[in-house]
């Protein structure tokens, strides 16, 4: 008999508990509910759950205080899904910052909530996506970009992360930047202004078309792949996802190795699930190298954890450390 799966709702408002435990329960959950972040942290000291979702206003301890002492304290870690009313900037900042999982957006999709939560399960047991591109190979241009690309992937724990790594980065490094954060279109778009405020490149939201420059910063928006074109331009696109995710990190990557082939570099981050080892290996294949943070440093480790696990991981490095490593390699490619 399968284990059926238990969550915890963490929410103060009567009628969200309600609505959420009837809808849980009729699709055959295990759902207990709690009414503030204190009661909910108890809880989770005392019996192991599955999927945590979390309000983040709440009366003792809020969202964000609860995430944090769940990531601290808990093991094994649950799925964290954050619902949030997104009622100003500040919110949404407030949300982008916590460590959630994932978010939702209040009033809550019933479709929405249940597809996020068959997500996490499977990002959280780490599950191979059998729909992904297999045997996928690169052919060897004769004229390549005179600069390289440089993929980023990373989820869960990202925004801070990245954040500390554009900190770091030379506005004078011959090379592009292409980041895949997962998460909702909302959330893309306000980490992209947080992020103009951060480096002294060039950030850029990904659009239809657009020309890739040397020395810019471009985010994948949600909901969306992110493809770089052999013209140097990029292409969005809505096909299925891959690794249970859109944008997924692996598109980028296949296109960033056929386009640079031995001028692509694949950064894996902090992040729940595989996202970004297979397109690792895409990169390493052509002769690219792959950096990932150190698993032990992240705030989910399992991303940077299963590039290692494939074997095409040429140095694993703390964040802070990886501009300066990027930049021997660049002089070398070129």
């Amino acid at each position: 008999m399968e284990k059926q799966i238990k969550v915890l709702v963490v929410e103060d408002e009567i009628t969200s508990t309600i609505f959420l435990k009837r809808l849980l329960v009729k699709n055959n959950y295990d759902v207990k509910v709690t009414y503030n972040g204190s009661e909910g942290l108890k809880e989770l000291e005392l019996n192991k759950y599955d999927v945590v979702l979390t309000d983040w206003m709440m009366p003792e301890l809020d969202g964000i205080e609860l995430i944090r002492r769940i990531r601290e304290n808990i093991q094994p870690l649950p799925y964290i899904i954050m619902l949030t009313a997104l009622a100003s900037e500040g919110a949404k900042n407030h949300a982008l910052n916590s460590g959630a999982d994932d978010y939702l957006a209040k009033p809550i999709d019933v479709n929405e909530l249940l597809d996020k939560i068959q997500l996490g399960i499977k990002k959280k047991n780490n599950e191979k996506d059998e729909n992904n591109v297999k045997n996928f190979t690169v052919k060897k241009r004769d004229k390549l970009p005179n600069f390289v690309g440089i993929g980023i992937a990373t989820s869960t724990g990202g925004p801070s992360t990245i954040v500390d790594l554009v900190n770091n980065l030379n506005k004078d490094t011959l090379a592009s930047y292409f980041i895949v954060q997962h998460g909702p279109p909302w959330m893309i778009e306000t980490f992209t202004k947080r992020l103009k405020n951060e480096t002294k490149l060039h950030v850029n939201l990904a659009e239809n078309g657009m020309k890739v420059q040397i020395g810019n910063i471009y985010i994948c928006p949600g909901d969306l792949h992110m493809i770089i074109n052999s013209d140097l331009t990029i292409s969005l696109q809505d096909g299925p996802k891959e690794n249970f995710v859109r944008p997924s990190a692996d598109p980028l990557f296949r296109s960033l190795a056929e386009v640079f082939n031995n001028r692509s570099i694949a950064i894996v981050l902090t992040g729940l699930g595989r996202d970004g080892s297979a397109g690792a290996s895409v990169i390493k294949n052509i002769g690219g190298k792959v950096i990932v943070q150190n698993p032990d440093t992240a705030v989910a480790p399992s991303m940077p954890r299963s590039v290692i696990e494939e074997g095409v991981c040429d140095h694993i490095l703390e964040v802070k450390d990886i501009p300066s490593k990027f930049e021997v390699l660049i002089k070398k490619i070129l």
